[in-house]
């Protein structure tokens, strides 16, 4: 590595740094995130009694934040911050092999300043203590190493591919999808029957060995989480996509999602560039990356159950093969790689500009006024209710109330979109209220305030 790529690459880690841990703390801690930092700090004092619908690992990696960093939401968020940081390393790995240092560290430069991986509101996934980020970052690593077993398909590296495999898997049951790359491996050495089952066997051993806290709880635990998740899928969740609400969203949810925070031309700019990549780089390392790319569309294309984060198992193979794109086709006419670059460029810029802005905000902003309210208070919630009773714990949040004068309103444009009846204009009119806004929150007061 050259003294100037030294030094980039040093530049982009900073900025890794910054994109994943600058005011870590601020953003509202909503939604999921309450309860996974609620059966994070519970794993790791031996209560295994929280959310068992989902594996255990990220959790395990949350309650260890909470417990090593003193129980703030800090703390909670870092082993997700860190694990951001250090996929941007893995993903410069990856690309590296496509097409050289160049690619990886546009590749790592991509993960940390594009807006790959928000959550169901602004604040990143990425910078939550949620499952996402760790299920992110054991993707890439199978990734990864799916590439050295393509390369050198020795015993140890594919008992490497399987712990990835089941570490993933044991994160979140979708990623058990990346799986699909060994096929690759597989057709390059189609004599290496036993590498696979090697790898096979590890990814289940692993995955069980996060399930050995849980003592004789194990079992039952594992058959929840495989219940449950067939359950979800069998009842659908409602999303609101392209103004209209889906108990199953359409096949197309993903990339509507996507468009939401990247924008369509910025959308359509990192898919062209990452098929380019493939196109333009015919190797086994590319086909590996190409084919995790492939499993993903093809898992959240099939699903019943397209939630907002879902898609984002797509975010760091994707990367890797824009920025493969990007690199090699800036060789032969750089004109269309400028092009592709700038929608990207211009998307990085409001990602990066969001972070320094980074602010107390909505939630966070409003619970202080909700503590004021007299004990017992009634708040009807159109909002996060798990969070509004989280900041003022000695008011009554009710979920989807009828209109009711002498109670305050809560109302979330991004959950209230989704419930029936939730209409705003005929609140404010029947009670003659006004709306205060706090950040995208707006609140009707009691008429008798």
């Amino acid at each position: 590595m050259t003294r100037t790529r030294r030094l980039l690459t040093l530049l982009v880690v900073l900025v890794g740094v910054f994109v994943f841990c600058w005011r870590l703390g601020v953003e509202s801690s909503t939604g999921d995130e309450l309860v996974y930092r609620d059966a994070g700090a519970a794993y790791v004092h031996g209560d295994f009694r929280a959310n068992l619908e989902h594996p255990p690992l990220a959790k395990f990696l949350i309650g260890l934040g909470h417990l090593v960093f003193g129980g703030s939401l800090t703390a909670d968020r870092l082993p997700s911050a860190l694990l951001g940081i250090a996929t941007g390393g893995v993903l410069f790995y990856v690309a590296r092999r496509v097409a050289g240092p160049w690619a990886g560290l546009v590749a790592m430069t991509l993960w940390y300043v594009l807006p790959l991986h928000p959550g169901v509101v602004e604040a990143h996934v990425g910078r939550q203590a949620t499952l996402e980020m760790p299920l992110l970052f054991f993707t890439a690593c199978a990734v990864w190493a799916a590439q050295g077993v393509a390369a050198q398909p020795v015993w140890w590296r594919w008992a490497v591919f399987g712990a990835a495999v089941g570490a993933a898997t044991a994160t979140k049951l979708t990623g058990a999808a990346v799986a699909v790359v060994v096929l690759v491996a597989w057709a390059v050495h189609p004599r290496k029957v036993g590498g696979v089952l090697l790898a096979g066997l590890t990814a289940v051993v692993v995955f069980l060995a996060t399930y050995a806290p849980f003592g004789a709880q194990a079992p039952h635990a594992v058959w929840t989480v495989v219940d449950w998740q067939l359950g979800h899928a069998g009842r659908g969740a409602v999303q609101h996509v392209a103004g209209q609400n889906y108990a199953f969203p359409p096949w197309w949810a993903a990339w509507w999602f996507q468009s939401r925070y990247l924008g369509w031309v910025a959308l359509v700019a990192l898919w062209v560039s990452a098929t380019l990549g493939v196109a333009l780089v015919r190797r086994v390392s590319t086909a590996v990356v190409a084919a995790a790319v492939v499993g993903f569309t093809v898992a959240v294309v099939v699903s019943p159950l397209k939630l907002p984060q879902y898609h984002d198992v797509l975010a760091s193979p994707l990367v890797a093969l824009t920025a493969v794109g990007l690199v090699r086709i800036s060789f032969r006419a750089w004109p269309v790689a400028a092009v592709l670059a700038v929608p990207l460029l211009v998307a990085a810029g409001a990602q990066l500009g969001q972070v320094a802005n980074t602010r107390t905000a909505d939630y966070a902003l409003l619970a202080p006024e909700l503590r004021a309210l007299p004990a017992g208070s009634v708040v009807v919630s159109w909002a996060d209710t798990a969070a509004l009773q989280r900041g003022a714990p000695d008011v009554r949040v009710i979920g989807h109330g009828a209109v009711d004068c002498a109670a305050t309103l809560v109302v979330d444009p991004t959950v209230a979109d989704r419930i029936p009846g939730a209409d705003l204009a005929g609140w404010v009119r029947e009670c003659d209220g006004s709306v205060e806004r706090y950040d995208r929150l707006e609140v009707v007061r009691p008429v008798s305030r």
